[in-house]
């Protein structure tokens, strides 16, 4: 059953009494994870038994697309609203669209081959188009500064598999509750900043859809400035559509999208939302807004989907490489790639961790992290931004049921096929459509408790008890969830910082672990220890009592004037040396008398039994 849209998801806020001592490092069974790929997906000729007759082929391939309708309709929702948001991301790093367009279909293929999370979405992110906005705008040294954007991106993705290997993918999957809520509502946020783009004139003039137009930047090489992220989504400037009717008309077209996304699931699963959504604002926009001559943005006017030539790689003449022979362009390519990694793997581990709770499961962090440093290696080749987990699209692949690797990879594979041919038709999307199913998307997986929370906390302690249980959670998590938040809004370079923080919790912990583990283990040693000598004690005192063994000369003075009780259990006393005591008074009585003289049984452990009575009878 299709889950509202208007309903939290991924998240739980009663499970967010935690602090960043809950990333700890859990021995999973690699066999309880869900792994996926796209061969399990299309394995329908060969599973149970090979089809070998042509009538059989089609009745399998007709049967297997029936049973994956959901996986195609899917892919084509989220592949169409994947294209507004990879030219935004796009223009927010100086790039040429067609750089966040290569970066969507390569990386969803890349990801579904290599068998990464079923049902996760890969494609440009906005935090990384930040980081790379700063290399674009950089003094390079002897070539355009958009000739480093696809080393860089090869660079991070090198990077990526190297984590992956060295056991990095366990901090991916167990970042702690209040950060990944406080990076979810981040997102969601800058989400809804970034729709208002698609009501203002577009930025770029038509010379600026090509790579060789880029031009050398001015500034340092490295600076640290601040910038607001949420002012780049929103975009600069205020020039908004014209004349005031077409804006008006423009938000009530993404008013009728979103209430379609967010309600209609309620009414009937049958249809798909977003399809819904889609149609009604393009019957809105054809067949009534154009007849009055009120005219709303295209994708058409904001770039459009189309690449000329989408298999081109760096090796192409349009390119011009700068030299590997220089240190300075060493310098750049790792620093800018570290920075770049690193925001991409807080993302994606994000990303990793939303669509954990939706599917309730725990995906593989090892192959969701090397895919995508595979991924991100070819992006660079051909020519992209680079991509990385993103929460809104899988969000909304899970609305429209895609969750399996078969899913991801048709998402890739529609985009490819919109860019090469199918433009003509995309093209004339309106995007009040896709803002619309985006708000809505950004409102479901937003979490409001969270947001309310930081108002509850301020109330008294007798007060907050009456809560219910999802208020009520600690200071300290909400003030942590809120400086998360709004340090992604406020900081461009906000996602590499807490990538630091988040390794260094990681790597304390692992040595807490460690320590922790090794005196487990020596504590462990003494305890038995002391319970086996605890135990021997409590032995040789009632075997004392019974007459069984002898007794040395002091005890048997103290048995003179009381009876010699058994001795508690060890874990009632701790009078354990009553017995090591003993041990030694009978070893020295046994040794030798006050007259020289050896005592019977010398240097032999010698119990008295009934058949020494038998023969001293006899």
């Amino acid at each position: 059953q299709m889950i509202p849209a208007d309903e939290e998801v991924g998240l739980s806020m009663a499970n967010a009494n935690t602090t960043v001592e809950d990333m700890e490092i859990t021995d999973e069974d690699p066999s309880e994870r869900k792994v996926g790929s796209i061969w399990k997906d299309l394995n329908c000729l060969c599973n149970p038994t090979r089809a070998k007759r042509p009538g059989e082929i089609c009745s399998r391939l007709g049967k297997w697309s029936v049973a994956n309708a959901n996986q195609f309709v899917s892919s084509i929702v989220v592949s169409i609203c994947m294209i507004p948001e990879a030219i935004s991301y796009a223009i927010i790093a100086g790039l040429p669209p067609s750089f966040g367009l290569q970066a969507c279909w390569i990386s969803c293929m890349m990801t579904a081959f290599i068998g990464g999370r079923p049902g996760m979405i890969t494609s440009a992110s906005g935090l990384s188009a930040l980081i790379l906005s700063r290399l674009v705008n950089t003094d390079t040294i002897g070539a355009s500064s958009i000739m480093f954007v696809p080393l860089v991106v090869a660079f991070a993705g090198a990077l990526q598999g190297i984590s992956a290997c060295i056991g990095l993918s366990r901090l991916a999957a167990n970042f702690p509750e209040p950060m990944i809520i406080g990076m979810v509502n981040a997102l969601a946020i800058l989400a809804i900043a970034l729709q208002f783009r698609y009501a203002k004139v577009f930025p770029l003039t038509e010379e600026d859809m090509y790579v060789e137009t880029a031009a050398t930047g001015t500034a340092k090489a490295v600076e640290l400035e601040w910038v607001p992220a949420v002012v780049l989504y929103f975009g600069s400037g205020l020039a908004w559509l014209g004349p005031w009717m077409n804006l008006f008309v423009y938000a009530g077209e993404v008013a009728v999208a979103c209430i379609c996304t967010m309600y209609l699931p309620r009414v009937t699963p049958a249809f798909p939302a977003p399809i819904v959504a889609m149609l009604a604002v393009v019957v809105v926009e054809f067949g009534l807004a154009r007849q009055f001559n009120i005219f709303t943005p295209l994708i058409m006017d904001y770039g459009g989907v189309q690449v000329e030539y989408p298999w081109t790689t760096v090796l192409s003449p349009e390119y011009s490489l700068p030299s590997f022979s220089s240190i300075d362009t060493w310098k750049i390519i790792m620093g800018y790639g570290s920075a770049l990694f690193a925001t991409q793997f807080v993302e994606t581990s994000i990303a990793l961790n939303v669509v954990n709770r939706l599917d309730e499961s725990n995906g593989p962090g090892f192959l969701v992290l090397f895919g995508q440093g595979i991924s991100n290696a070819v992006i660079g080749f051909m020519g992209g931004m680079g991509a990385n987990g993103s929460v809104s699209m899988s969000v909304l692949a899970d609305r429209t049921f895609g969750t399996t690797c078969l899913s991801t990879f048709l998402t890739g594979f529609m985009m490819f096929v919109f860019m090469a041919w199918g433009y003509p038709v995309i093209d004339y999307m309106p995007l009040s459509a896709i803002s619309g199913i985006n708000i809505a998307i950004a409102c479901s997986f937003i979490q409001w408790r969270s947001l309310v929370a930081i108002f509850t906390t301020c109330l008294p302690e007798r007060r907050r008890k009456l809560l219910p249980p999802y208020f009520q959670f600690g200071r300290l998590e909400v003030f942590f969830i809120f400086f998360i938040c709004a340090g992604c809004l406020t900081a461009d370079i906000s996602a590499m910082l807490f990538f630091v923080f988040a390794v260094g919790v990681f790597l304390f912990n692992v040595c807490y672990k460690v320590v922790g583990n090794k005196n487990e283990k020596e504590e462990t040693v003494e305890g038995t220890s002391g319970a086996i000598e605890a135990s021997v004690s409590n032995t040789i005192a009632k075997l004392m009592q019974e007459g069984v063994l002898p007794e040395s000369s002091s005890q048997a003075k103290v048995n003179k004037r009381e009876r010699v009780d058994p001795m508690p259990d060890p874990e009632e006393a701790d009078d354990a040396s009553v017995g090591s005591d003993y041990l030694d008074s009978i070893a020295s009585s046994w040794s030798s008398k006050g007259d020289g003289s050896k005592a019977e049984g010398e240097g032999i452990y010698y119990v008295h039994s009934e058949e020494d009575d038998d023969d001293s009878q006899a």
